[in-house]
């Protein structure tokens, strides 16, 4: 793991002002410029191999009528290597949506990113990981299964996708069948009400939660399903107070609801997962300073063994003690 670059990140302040945690969570800089060189270089190799590998006939296999089978859902890019083929090979294939932070802070082009997403997140993420070798990974909001597929080329023990949208889900399934992978499963979902997803050692979700309906329920049961490590990559307010914002999306004839979207300040996250019962050490912060963009790495470990224990987190037993004295 590289080593990381601390920064400087606020006391966070509750909605009346008031200091809640006089040690704030250890904040560091997600990716230098340094570092970026080496992500530029990966990346830019996975476009010339595009180049270098593309035959036309490629175009005419029955992989590529899969791929085009789904077309106008490939909202990530996903790769067949034994066929020289990927989900961009066809520009009419692609979504055209770089998602913000696939551009590297504006280093890549929005082109290059909407070819590439989300491999430009993945070079971020891939070095915050743990050993996966042993242990059992989901990802909430899983799209066309790129997350689950690097975890399952990492050695994980078993992986678990999750999407509630059928057509991504039903692309995800498919590519497996084509990229063959025994320790993986996609399961179409409602995360938020469906009681049957099983814990696992590790949670991933990527910009999920800040769409869902109810975003701290989401939360919650998050860290209920984390048995060690949270893995929350999201859009956030870089500010230690407590500000939520909701954005709505419509389609072009202005009466078709298209989407939701909750954009909550760092502050507000932070004091809602130590109300569920973490501390302050157990949420460590990668900023990318000035993109409104943080990844949280969560140790939910020692949470649930206070639990199995018998402990509540302050605000709860602030909450359950009764003064009982009577004035005099």
């Amino acid at each position: 793991m590289r080593e990381p670059l601390l920064i400087e990140f606020g006391t966070y302040v509750c909605a009346q002002g008031r200091d809640i945690d006089e040690t704030a969570s250890p904040a560091y800089v997600l990716f230098s410029a340094e570092i970026f060189a080496e992500m530029q270089q990966e990346l830019q190799g996975i476009l010339r191999r595009d180049r270098d590998t593309f035959t036309p006939e490629a175009l005419q296999t029955e992989v590529a009528a899969g791929i085009r089978h789904f077309q106008g859902c490939w909202f990530q890019r996903i790769d067949f290597p034994a066929q020289n083929l990927s989900t961009v090979s066809d520009r009419n294939w692609v979504l055209f949506d770089e998602g913000g932070v696939n551009t590297l802070g504006g280093r890549l082009t929005s082109e290059d990113a909407c070819l590439l997403r989300p491999w430009p997140k993945w070079l971020y993420v891939r070095p915050l990981l743990p050993d996966l070798s042993d242990k059992t990974i989901m990802e909430v909001g899983c799209a066309n299964g790129f997350f689950p597929f690097r975890f399952a080329e990492l050695g994980a023990k078993h992986v678990t996708g999750v999407e509630f949208q059928r057509r991504r889900h039903e692309s995800s399934v498919w590519a497996n069948e084509i990229l063959g992978w025994k320790n993986l499963e996609f399961k179409h979902a409602d995360f938020l009400v469906d009681y049957t997803i099983e814990p696992h050692d590790i949670i991933f979700v990527s910009e999920v939660v800040n769409h869902m309906l109810c975003p701290f329920w989401g939360l919650t049961r998050l860290v209920a399903l984390a048995k060690e490590m949270l893995i929350l990559d999201t859009g956030v307010f870089e500010s230690p107070q407590h500000t939520m914002e909701l954005s709505t999306g419509w389609m072009p004839d202005g009466k078709t609801f298209s989407f939701l979207s909750f954009q909550i300040s760092d502050g507000l996250i932070c004091s809602y997962l130590k109300l569920l019962g973490l501390r302050a050490d157990e949420i460590v912060k990668f900023v990318e300073p000035g993109a409104g963009h943080i990844l949280y790495r969560i140790n939910t470990k020692q949470l649930h063994e206070r639990r199995a224990n018998g402990e509540l987190p302050e605000n709860q037993r602030r909450s359950l003690t009764v003064n009982l004295s009577l004035p005099r």
